[in-house]
């Protein structure tokens, strides 16, 4: 703008400095001045255009900045939002890592107490096996009573009652038992005697110990332990002998019309078998006595029992068997050697061939067949002879020896089985009670000394054996040489 001012300036000087030239100078001026008017007018529009596009580009360069602040601004929001959103995310994997491991270990918990719950169930549901089991030692009026109660509680346990409810219905159940089993009462009940059918009898308890009974008719019942396990613990028997009947009876009628035990009460403390014979009225004969000591070996003494009748059956066999060759071999040698003393070794070889049995008709025959090929010859043929014959006497001879061995082994199998049936009782009953306790021992020391029994002559009738087949292999032998003699008289 200056320089445009300045220049009409200086053109507006030299006009006026040459006034007196041509118009047509004049014409030029002002030609030019419009013409610079024109360019003016056209800058003064381009300034225009610049100002305002230098505004709008300022107005867009300040809206950027202000665009830029602003997303800064937004930005730093942002990244401040992540940063949070990040510690809150580590923030929720760490809780769910602890709740994970708090799960974890609460599931390991969960089957800890599983498996005790199982192991407790397991320990009672043994627990109320062995009690049922074990019923059949009970005094045997409460055995139906106590089974249907322990039933009960077992049911109840499977259909899933708590543990600690079931427990205390075995607890209660065994103080009502033992409560029972402390008491003395009278009562009316149904048992099964031995040797008769059912009875109604009026039963005079006493306990777990014993018990009196009398039926309708006034027969006196003795419920006694036998000493026995299992089953046959106690036994309902019928008082057959006059003075004991009449003192039981007695008692009974005094307490039925009280309907209480009171007074003296008869007593038998020992309970064992020469009590139940006194009791019965009756005699033990000695086949008695021989099978309860036996039956008292268990089943050990079957196959004990069985080994003396297989040993008197080899025993025969085997004696039966060297008679039967001794008197078959002295036949067979005064028969061979008459005709061989007399020279006919044709009639001795036709002697020997009809003979079905007996080795020294073949030692004949074969030393006869081989006379001329030498007393060599004919030796080897005997002792071949002698060599097959000898396994046919040792037979069964060692079987016996076996027996002899096993017989003690058996005895011991016994006393093992009776020493375990020992531990059992101590185990039900305690060791409080010898008549539990002398079963496993019976069973013990019988099965033991059946063993030795069997063992001890089996021994001695081995040696006898063996000595009877030493001397007939001996006898054998000799007639043997004799024999070779004859036949090879100069060899």
């Amino acid at each position: 703008m200056k320089k445009l001012t300045l220049l009409s300036i200086a053109l507006f000087a030299v006009t006026s400095m040459s006034a007196p030239k041509i118009d047509l100078e004049a014409q030029a001026i002002v030609k030019k001045e419009e013409e610079r008017r024109l360019v003016m007018s056209q800058l003064e529009t381009a300034r225009d255009s610049l100002q305002r596009l230098i505004t709008a580009q300022y107005s867009a360069k300040q809206q950027y900045v202000e665009q830029r602040e602003a997303d800064k601004e937004e930005l730093e929001t942002l990244r401040s939002t992540q940063e949070k959103l990040n510690n809150e995310l580590a923030r929720i994997k760490e809780e769910k890592l602890s709740r994970e491991q708090l799960l974890e270990d609460e599931k390991k918990a969960l089957l800890l107490k599983q498996d005790e719950w199982k192991y407790f169930n397991d320990q009672l549901k043994d627990m109320y096996q062995k009690e049922s089991d074990g019923l059949l030692e009970v005094f045997p009026l409460d055995r139906e009573e106590r089974r249907g109660n322990i039933e009960a509680i077992k049911n109840r346990l499977a259909q899933g009652t708590p543990l600690g409810v079931s427990f205390r219905s075995f607890v209660e159940y065994r103080q009502k038992w033992f409560a029972v089993g402390d008491s003395v009462s009278l009562t009316g009940t149904v048992v099964l005697p031995e040797a008769s059918g059912p009875k109604d009898l009026t039963i005079a308890r006493f306990g777990n110990m014993f018990g009196y009974g009398m039926d309708s008719s006034g027969n006196s019942y003795y419920l006694r332990q036998t000493g026995r396990l299992g089953s046959e613990r106690f036994a309902v028997e019928k008082v057959d002998a006059p003075e004991v009947a009449t003192e039981i009876a007695m008692a009974m009628n005094s307490w039925m019309q009280v309907s209480a035990i009171s007074g003296n009460v008869p007593v038998e403390v020992l309970q064992n078998d020469q009590s139940r014979q006194l009791i019965s009225g009756k005699k033990v004969s000695a086949w008695q006595e021989l099978y309860h000591s036996l039956e008292q070996g268990g089943l050990i003494m079957i196959p004990i029992l069985l080994l003396p009748f297989w040993i008197l059956y080899l025993t025969l066999s085997k004696v039966i068997q060297f008679r039967s060759a001794k008197g078959l071999m002295k036949k067979q040698v005064k028969q061979s050697m008459e005709l061989i003393a007399k020279g006919d070794f044709a009639g001795a070889k036709t002697y020997a061939e009809s003979c079905k049995k007996g080795v020294y008709a073949q030692m004949v025959k074969a030393v006869i067949e081989r006379k001329s090929l030498g007393r060599d010859v004919g030796e080897r043929a005997v002792y071949e002879l002698l060599s097959l014959e000898a396994p046919l006497l040792n037979r069964n001879l060692n079987t016996v020896a076996v027996i002899a061995g096993a017989a003690p082994l058996l005895g011991l199998l016994g006393t093992i089985s009776g020493m375990i049936t020992l531990f059992a009782a101590v185990t039900n009953s305690g060791t409080g009670d010898p008549k539990a306790l002398a079963g496993g021992i019976s069973e013990a020391l019988v099965t033991a000394k059946t063993g030795l029994a069997v063992a001890i002559p089996a021994l001695f009738i081995h040696d006898l054996l063996r000595a009877s087949k030493d001397r007939l292999v001996s006898d054998l032998e000799k007639c043997a040489v004799d024999l070779l003699h004859a036949v090879y008289p100069g060899e």
